[in-house]
């Protein structure tokens, strides 16, 4: 059985110098370590260019040095994506081109000449039609979607015997196993491989790398008893696609890897991050599409550097899951964070207020617009905490 682990690492740009240390201690660090330490490991990874920004400010150059070694020594590939992890199918095509631009120069700049990525990650694995043709145009060879893209349902089974390709496209894909995937992977994987007698089985998980630490404590303890199963074979995406195999064209559906099956017949595939019905998100998005074109209407303005800077960790993905009160069962609390949803807004707010050339009476308007994000977002909390009494 081949497994193909996919491993997408993000922390908010707003997160605090705190937060940061504990996920490199109990996640990045650790991943380092294990992969240096098993040479027959091979993993694909994402890292946001916000998040090795951070890293290399913060003097974690060993930290860097070795997963560029890593890449040298093949046991990890790494894949490009947006720097500030903002939902790409709700922004304008030059803020996508944008941030595909950035996060490769970031990651390039930082990790050296072995950022060579072949395949891109979508941040939230949300995918549109128009989003996936920019990609193809930046020649990247493959995305890594979730399974409910391919038909619409998460109960069909993906054929890994064949390799897919976006109709009309040069652009290749890989689809993942989401029941794997949000299961403790090593330990689902090694069960899967008792079971299943496919030798040529080939599996593909993708998850946040921070679970790996963060969340399953003691991880490497049952994944190097993956590796040691002589059933089980790892390998990088690029090298499954160097395999020969039938392609099958297809046309996947916009989704993201939490999308329901509900929420794409409705055709709300965004729900977390845009659902028509949440206030709050309607709220965010006005701002933040107002910051958005002052943002490009006042290039040349002295202070665009900071407002831009501003403005990319308010799209940051974040500032809109905390606003939809999505209630994870698998996790334990809902996506409500009202202080989270609020530093967003705010970075968006100082956006606008960064620009000096811009006239007061818009920036007013900008802050009308904050203040009634503020106001939505803390009437709702409290109003909740009093009906749960």
């Amino acid at each position: 059985m081949f497994w193909l682990n996919f491993l997408h690492f993000y922390q908010p740009p707003t997160a605090a110098d705190d937060q940061i240390h504990e996920v490199v201690k109990s996640s990045y660090q650790s991943w380092a370590d294990f992969l240096i330490k098993h040479k027959n490991i091979k993993v694909t990874a994402n890292f946001s260019g916000c998040l090795i920004e951070r890293l290399f400010n913060m003097g974690y150059l060993k930290l860097l040095k070795q997963f560029s070694g890593l890449v040298r020594r093949g046991q990890l590939e790494l894949v490009e994506s947006a720097a500030f992890h903002p939902l790409l199918p709700l922004l304008p095509e030059k803020e996508i081109i944008k941030q595909i631009r950035i996060n490769h120069d970031i990651n390039r700049s930082r990790l050296g000449a072995v950022y060579s990525p072949q395949g891109f990650f979508l941040p939230e694995m949300a995918y549109s039609p128009a989003v996936g043709e920019i990609i193809g145009r930046f020649n990247y060879h493959y995305l890594i979607l979730d399974q409910i893209a391919l038909t619409g349902s998460i109960k069909d089974p993906i054929d890994n015997g064949n390799h897919y390709k976006i109709k009309n496209s040069e652009l290749m894909v890989v689809f993942r196993d989401r029941k794997l995937s949000q299961s403790f992977v090593p330990k689902a994987i090694d069960l899967h491989s008792i079971k299943n007698k496919n030798a040529n089985e080939v599996i593909i998980t993708a998850t946040d790398g921070e679970l790996y630490g963060h969340h399953y404590w003691n991880w490497w303890l049952p994944y190097a008893r993956v590796i040691k199963n002589r059933k089980i074979t790892t390998a990088t995406l690029s090298e499954y696609f160097k395999s020969p195999r039938a392609i099958k064209e297809i046309v996947p559906c916009p989704s993201s890897w939490e999308s329901s099956e509900k929420e794409l017949k409705k055709g709300v595939p965004f729900a977390l991050w845009y659902n028509p019905k949440n206030k709050i998100h309607q709220l965010l998005w006005q701002l933040a599409n107002f910051a958005l074109e002052l943002n490009y209407a006042n290039i040349n303005d002295q202070d665009h550097f900071s407002a831009r800077l501003h403005l990319e960790k308010g799209l940051a993905s974040c500032t809109f899951w905390w606003a939809s009160g999505r209630d994870f069962e698998l996790f334990g609390a809902p996506a409500w964070h009202p202080e989270e949803i609020e530093k967003g807004a705010l970075e968006l707010l100082r956006s606008v207020r960064s620009l000096k050339s811009v006239d007061a009476v818009i920036k007013i308007k900008a802050e009308k617009m904050f203040l009634a994000v503020h106001q939505a977002v803390w009437f709702k909390h409290w109003r909740e905490k009093l009906a749960g009494k």
